[in-house]
């Protein structure tokens, strides 16, 4: 079935692609995940206008501003709540105040072809639906039929800012473990991806056992390797398959939405899970 579009977009912003969960179950075929780098807040908007969760989203860093082509329900996280918008209307979506992912439902999901089971795009391989445009135009898919049973539904902070970590596969190669990680806030730095959150240097010693040539291993979400320098790199959605660094710890996952989220210049402390 074609639908008629939805949404015309008048400034493409920062970042910005559609998103769902992601193709999972492909990484053995070099096909990484991809998907919402923060799914609470893809699932959270999802449910506002009475989606499934894992109907497609926008994914964007701010300055999107799109108009409507005919009425349309639509949540967004930059305020968290629903919104009834008719044909004429435009709105901006940027990222809520402190955070650096905002994302947009559209009643009835983004309608893009799939590509290998997801509407995702893949920004490190170039899976997926292809990099949106100024001028470019969407489609919604059908009516879902559910009830919509609230109007807003702001994201909660964790009581505890310190993100938990688990042992990495490497973690007895530095000395300390992930000790190394929990004695001292990081800051996040400028470099800032669909990949990974890279962290400022820190003092990595490695322990007197003898490591053999670290072969490449698989990564999932959360993974945190330490390069050479002694960058901390966190890996989110769009990580790759396998990488040749040393794990040291991983991001528990429900921390890991909190993470993604922390704007450069933040601190963050980890704590032992």
């Amino acid at each position: 079935m074609t639908f008629e579009p939805v949404l015309r977009i008048v400034q493409v912003g920062f970042a910005t692609t559609i998103q769902d969960h992601g193709r999972e179950g492909l990484a053995h075929l070099g096909v990484p995940t991809a998907g919402a780098v923060d799914r609470r807040a893809h699932d959270l908007m999802n449910r506002l206008v009475g989606n499934l969760p894992d109907s497609a989203t926008i994914e964007t860093m701010g300055a999107l501003i799109l108009e409507v082509l005919r009425p349309v329900v639509v949540a967004r996280s930059t305020d968290a709540s629903r919104h009834t918008l008719v044909a004429g209307d435009q709105f901006r979506l940027d990222a809520p105040a402190g955070g650096v992912w905002a994302y947009l439902a559209v009643r009835g999901g983004i309608d893009v072809p799939p590509v290998l089971g997801s509407r995702s795009t893949d920004t490190l391989g170039g899976v997926g639906p292809a990099t949106l445009h100024s001028d470019d135009v969407l489609s919604v898919g059908a009516d879902p039929g559910s009830e919509l049973i609230a109007d807003h539904a702001p994201a909660r902070e964790p009581a505890d800012l310190r993100v938990r970590i688990w042992d990495g596969p490497q973690h007895d190669w530095f000395v300390g473990g992930r000790q190394a990680l929990v004695t001292r806030p990081w800051r996040v730095t400028n470099e800032l991806s669909r990949v990974g959150v890279r962290l400022e240097t820190g003092e990595f010693a490695r322990s007197t056992r003898s490591h053999p040539q670290m072969s490449s291993i698989g990564l999932v979400p959360g993974a945190i390797q330490i390069t050479p320098a002694g960058e901390p790199i966190v890996m989110l959605a769009n990580h790759p398959t396998t990488g040749g660094y040393p794990v040291i710890a991983v991001v528990d996952p429900d921390d890991l939405a909190h993470l993604v989220q922390q704007p450069p210049g933040s601190t963050i402390s980890f704590r032992r899970a």
